[in-house]
């Protein structure tokens, strides 16, 4: 079969246009996942979660996920209903005032795919519309009941909207009448894109979409946000299956150049140069074979042994378009797309992290701020749901891969000045009598590494000697002692970022271990 050509990135305007359905790859997990609990409903056998949570950073695929989960449900003659938030970002203003609009919409979706008696529901919808809704609006108004008056003084807009709901639940309980021969025919929701919900919104779907469908055997629910949602209800968590969206391994990264590459032989020659790039995240693997297929069109030839030579302009169409064009687009200020620039040079950070790299690399306005202004800016940065949290926060790392490789190949000076800001900020904790020792250890290894990737002289074990030397000096319980190398050890083994940089970390973790045994030589001389 002819594949079709990927849509192009429009370079004057930054918009990027998604790969087409028949472009899209693995996700087989989530596939299989998705399809035994099909499978399941339609044997009416046990369901253990019907509610699947997938997540990841801008560009990991989740809309493409639900392109393919529900394509799969089609397949198979499946009711499902999409709602994405933001498609649905201009009638937001609406949805919050007025929140069984969802329920409209979805039951619309589901009108289009199955015969369904509405009578009750319409009836429902249309008394509830009589009562007088609250001026500032349902999910507003709700948020702020307290829990006498929504169990038992409810008003009247309430009422009506509790009777809407309740002939919604009806409805969806009664669309497996459709039976499939033998069995049950599934009803799948999907809600993408959730970041674009307000907060409100996302509790009000909880309580009286979620909560009650989730109880219904032959409902399926998919929720795909960048990050995992705070689930209220405990019996929402007991049916929930929460996991996150990988980034592509080398082979997935040659099967996307096969499926969307009008020059498919790229695939066997460069996949893992593409994957060194771009670390396996999908949309940056989308915009390298788009540059890619361009510059074979003009007759330029790329090579694994001439790669080298178009990476800095690849770094630089996957960041303007990508990570500027994509991924920080919706940021709300100029210093917070300045701030995830610049701290995702660095792998964990705080507000004393963040003033320093950002008053060393984008020095004004910084230089003027105040700790607690840094403060503000880090609580801002945690609403964008761009961090992760792994023993301190940070940018999503299939983000902070890119943006990396970016400043290593084309800003190089401002990578060196970031790492060393960070050496510093490490200096000053690991001078302190600080419980983490091992982590700051660790990440003052990591940066150090970091930069001997650009040419500065480094001395890894010179700088790990040294702060073998300060352990007993910290920690005087030899046992303590013995179990923080341990520790120290084992984390510089695992360390997988750092073995890019160092190629092995064995050597590292090998010094560890002969520092104990010297320790323990010392403390058990042989008799």
């Amino acid at each position: 079969m002819t594949k079709k050509p990927m849509s192009r990135v429009d370079t004057e305007t930054l918009q990027i246009v998604r790969p087409a359905p028949d472009q899209l790859v693995d996700r087989k997990k989530e596939l299989d996942k998705f399809n035994e609990t099909l499978d399941r409903i339609s044997r009416q056998g046990p369901v253990t979660s019907n509610l699947f949570e997938w997540f990841g950073s801008p560009g990991i695929g989740k809309t493409m996920l639900v392109t393919m989960l529900a394509r799969q449900a089609e397949a198979r003659q499946v009711p499902c209903a999409i709602t994405n938030f933001k498609e649905a970002a201009r009638q937001m203003e609406h949805i919050l005032h007025d929140p069984v609009t969802l329920i409209e919409s979805i039951v619309a979706n589901f009108r289009k795919q199955a015969s369904l008696d509405t009578t009750d529901l319409d009836k429902a919808i249309k008394e509830y519309r009589k009562s007088h809704l609250p001026k500032e609006g349902i999910t507003a108004a709700y948020a702020n009941m307290d829990q006498e008056n929504r169990l038992y003084n409810r008003p009247t807009w309430l009422e009506g909207q509790r009777n809407v709901v309740i002939a919604f639940i009806r409805l969806v309980n009664t669309m497996p009448s459709e039976t499939k021969p033998g069995g049950v025919r599934p009803v799948v929701l999907f809600f993408d894109e959730t970041e674009h919900a307000p907060i409100d919104l996302v509790d009000w779907i909880e309580e009286w979409i979620i909560n009650p469908l989730i109880q219904i055997k032959h409902v399926v629910i998919v929720w795909t946000a960048r990050r995992p949602w705070r689930w209220k209800r405990p019996e929402i968590r007991r049916r929930l299956t929460s996991e996150p969206l990988d980034l592509f391994e080398p082979e997935m990264v040659k099967e996307q150049i096969l499926s969307g590459s009008t020059t498919p032989d790229l695939a066997t020659e460069l996949f893992k140069n593409v994957y060194t790039l771009t670390g396996g995240h999908p949309f940056a693997n989308f915009i390298v074979i788009n540059e890619l297929d361009t510059l074979a069109k003009q007759g330029e030839k790329v090579t694994p042994e001439t790669f080298i030579g178009f990476e800095s302009k690849l770094l630089s169409e996957i960041f303007n378009k990508f990570i500027d064009g994509y991924a920080f687009k919706e940021l709300e200020s100029g210093y917070l797309k300045v701030a995830c620039k610049f701290i995702a040079l660095v792998r964990l950070f705080d507000s004393t992290m963040l003033r320093e790299v950002l008053r060393t690399c984008a020095c004004e306005p910084f230089d003027s701020w105040k700790q607690e202004d840094f403060g503000q800016l880090l609580l801002q940065l945690k609403k964008t749901q761009l961090l992760v949290w792994d023993k301190g926060y940070a940018i999503d790392p299939g983000l902070r891969h890119i943006i990396q490789k970016y400043f290593m190949s084309l800003e190089q000076n401002t990578f060196i000045e970031a790492n060393r800001a960070a050496l510093r900020v490490y200096e000053d904790w690991l001078g302190r009598p600080v419980d983490n020792r091992g982590l700051f250890v660790l990440e003052e290894l990591y940066h150090s590494a970091a930069l001997s990737q650009v040419g500065v002289q480094m001395d890894l074990k010179a700088i790990l000697k040294r702060r073998l030397k300060e352990y007993p000096e910290w920690i005087r319980d030899e046992h303590a002692l013995e179990n923080a190398l341990d520790r120290l050890e084992g984390e510089i083994g695992n360390d997988k970022e750092l073995e890019q940089y160092t190629l092995s970390n064995t050597d590292l973790a090998k010094q560890v271990q002969a520092f104990k045994e010297s320790r323990s030589s010392l403390n058990h001389p042989k008799k």
